[in-house]
C-alpha cells in the first residue's frame, strides 16, 4: 500500500509517557502530542496497544490516573482505534514467530501489520522494541 504521510501510529509507549508525569519522556512527549493534535495528522492506535497503555498506567500510576487516559483515548476525535481482528492477529504471530532474534511482543507485532496495512510510515513511540522495529521495518519515529 502507498505511505500515507499524514499517519501516525502511537504506541503504548508513548501513551503513558503522555499520562506519566515522572516519565523521562513526558515533556517531550505532551510537545509532540499537542503538535500531532493541532496539525492534519490523523492519529491511529490498535484496541491493543491502548489495553497495554492503560494496563501499564494503572499499575504504575493507579486507577484515576487509568480512567483519566481512558476518557482521552476513547474520545474518537483524538484517535482512531483499529480493533485487532483475527487476520491481523494471525498475522501478528506470524510476524512475531519469523522474528526469533528479536525481543518484540506480539501486540507490537501485531501494530507493525497494522502499520503496513495502513500505509502508516511513522510512530510515536519510546519503547525499545517498537523502535528497533523502526530501524527493521524502515518507518520514522516523530519527535
Amino acid at each position: 500500500m502507498a505511505a500515507d504521510e499524514r499517519l501516525v501510529f502511537i504506541d503504548a509507549s508513548a501513551w503513558v509517557a503522555i499520562t506519566n508525569r515522572k516519565d523521562r519522556n513526558h515533556r517531550l512527549a505532551v510537545v509532540i502530542f499537542h503538535r500531532l493534535l493541532g496539525s492534519s495528522t490523523r492519529l491511529v492506535a490498535t484496541n491493543w496497544t491502548i489495553y497495554e497503555a492503560l494496563t501499564i498506567v494503572k499499575s504504575r500510576l493507579g486507577i484515576n490516573q487509568a480512567e483519566w487516559l481512558w476518557d482521552r483515548l476513547s474520545a474518537r476525535s483524538v484517535v482512531d482505534v483499529i480493533r485487532i481482528d483475527e487476520p491481523i492477529e494471525r498475522a501478528g504471530l506470524e510476524l512475531f514467530w519469523k522474528y526469533r532474534d528479536k525481543a518484540w511482543g506480539v501486540v507490537d507485532c501485531s501494530s507493525l501489520v497494522v502499520m503496513d496495512a495502513l500505509g502508516c510510515r511513522h510512530g510515536f513511540a519510546y519503547d525499545k522494541h517498537f523502535v528497533e522495529a523502526s530501524r527493521q521495518f524502515g518507518f520514522t519515529l516523530v519527535q
